[in-house]
């Protein structure tokens, strides 16, 4: 039977080294925001959608322009609400058709970042969290972004705290050191898991 590991964390913890570290060892990896992006490029409701709620300007030739929208919808919790009713429905449609493709598989990781924000817990056997402090999460995300220190904190705080989605995981992965810590850590969950 296949175990299926919810992988969360907030913005810029690690979420993505963590995911390319399962996939070294060879455990499939479902990324829920590849899965967003392709229904948003995709799915022609949900486009229609989109340009009706935020305006036809964020549509163009037939594509969802995801930084013209993020810059909407970021820090504005309604506008946020809104995009997420017109997306949550068909993206989480989209990610269990694909878990229920995976077949001979001990493990399978799906990586969701807004995993207990959109509700998604109760679909995993069990939930890892990728944590750093606050601090380093700040850091990491204005220079992987390029964004000021009030734009980086906008995205943060439009996420649910880690400290509460610590609080709900059944695995925590700390993500202050190196990626050969990081490593031993997913090496000592899997063998929970499997065990």
């Amino acid at each position: 039977m296949t175990y299926f590991l919810g992988l969360t964390g907030g913005i810029a913890t690690g979420k993505s080294a963590a995911s390319t570290l399962f996939k070294t060892l060879g455990v499939p990896v479902i990324d829920a925001d590849q899965v967003a992006h392709q229904v948003m490029a995709e799915n022609q409701t949900v486009k229609e959608q989109i340009a009706a709620t935020f305006g036809d300007s964020l549509v163009i030739d037939g594509q969802v322009d995801r930084h013209k929208l993020g810059q909407l919808v970021f820090g504005q919790p309604t506008a946020l609400a809104q995009l997420n009713a017109i997306t949550a429905p068909v993206i989480r449609q989209a990610l269990i058709a694909q878990m229920a493709a995976i077949k001979q598989a001990s493990v399978v990781v799906v990586d969701i970042p807004l995993l207990y924000e959109q509700g998604y817990a109760e679909l995993f056997d069990g939930v890892a969290v990728v944590a750093v402090s606050h601090a380093t999460q700040l850091a990491r995300l204005m220079a992987r972004n390029q964004l000021t220190a009030e734009a980086a904190e906008l995205r943060i705080a439009s996420q649910l705290p880690l400290a509460e989605k610590r609080a709900q995981a059944d695995y925590i992965l700390e993500n202050e050191g190196s990626l050969a810590t990081l490593q031993a850590q997913i090496d000592s969950l899997l063998t929970k898991i499997t065990d």
